[in-house]
């Protein structure tokens, strides 16, 4: 990520965590009629170490990685760290920060389990945070192994956010990333590329600090793409994605699609030699190399081919 600091930066950089919560706050309920309004707001502000998720990223309604095995291992994480009155604090400061009406009984008791079962994501993902900032009441070894837990519960359950040093959740790469990822992991819901989306779920897995690999990442971005080309030709004989087959299966089907448009052919032409481009500089990733050499990807390369690679993932699904 580039690190460009910007006036919003600058100005953002001078005041507490807890000033940016309160001022996001303010932002989205005193907009009451406006809500784009109010998310344009706050997409405007930079990323602050330290603050809530929903503060840092309000974004379009694309899903965003989500795990009920992860969501049950928090609610455990939620008891094992906080005391009864931490909890008790625990559901004010959701209701104070996050704006929303935290589930309880008839009675008024707090349904802890149905917040980090059922709540959105965004919501979930802030009170991780919150729940980190109120396991130091207990002192600072309780709130550093909190931490360390939190942590591997994200990494273990394969979800693409991190936790930094001052307690906040992040998107892994950034949030353009984590759009475009899980936009294309939407788009392969049909049964059809079930084999396309588990490769992208994989590669996108070698993002994990725990596991990241810049080679794994193309390789199988690349993986990804060639199912989907193969399911979305439908040509029995062909099982290579290549410049051959590029040209072969794929570009008249585009031609077809197109073909109400003026000069189709040139802009066909242009955009399979882009998607052909990509193909030959993600190619050598897939292969081994000598013992002697570090076969590696650098990540921000890696990242770059990608994104790439996820964008033509997108074209060819809808090709048909």
């Amino acid at each position: 990520m580039l690190n460009i600091r910007s006036p919003a930066r600058t100005f953002f950089s001078n005041i507490s965590v807890g000033e940016v919560d309160q001022l996001s706050a303010t932002a989205l309920t005193n907009t009451k009629g406006c809500r784009r309004k109010s998310r344009s707001f706050v997409m405007a502000l930079p990323p602050v170490e330290g603050a809530l998720f929903r503060r840092n990223y309000v974004r379009e309604p694309v899903p965003l990685a989500d795990s009920a095995r992860a969501r049950q291992r928090l609610l455990v994480f939620f008891t094992d760290f906080l005391s009864p009155d931490q909890q008790a604090n625990f559901v004010t400061e959701v209701e104070r920060l996050l704006g929303i009406e935290y589930p309880r009984t008839p009675g008024g008791y707090a349904l802890h389990g149905d917040f980090w079962r059922r709540a959105g994501i965004i919501d979930v993902l802030s009170g991780i945070t919150l729940v980190l900032r109120l396991a130091q009441s207990r002192g600072q070894l309780n709130q550093q192994r909190a931490h360390a837990t939190a942590r591997r519960i994200i990494a273990e359950e394969g979800l693409h956010y991190r936790i930094d040093d001052a307690l906040g959740v992040h998107y892994l790469v950034d949030e353009e990333f984590a759009r475009i990822s899980e936009t294309a992991l939407a788009g392969l819901g049909q049964p059809r590329f079930a084999a396309a989306s588990h490769a992208l779920d994989e590669a996108l897995s070698h993002l994990d600090p725990g596991r990241q690999s810049g080679k794994a990442l193309i390789r199988g971005v690349f993986e990804a793409v060639e199912s989907a080309f193969l399911v979305a030709i439908n040509q029995p004989t062909v099982n290579r994605l290549n410049a051959q087959s590029i040209d072969a299966h794929l570009k008249p089907i585009l031609m077809a699609r197109y073909a109400s448009y003026a000069e189709a052919q040139d802009k066909v032409d242009r955009a399979m030699e882009m998607f052909k481009a990509w193909v030959h500089s993600a190619h050598p990733f897939r292969h081994g190399a000598a013992l002697a050499q570090i076969h590696e990807a650098p990540i921000d390369l890696a990242i770059m081919s990608a994104t790439q690679g996820m964008a033509f993932l997108r074209y060819i699904v809808a090709a048909p």
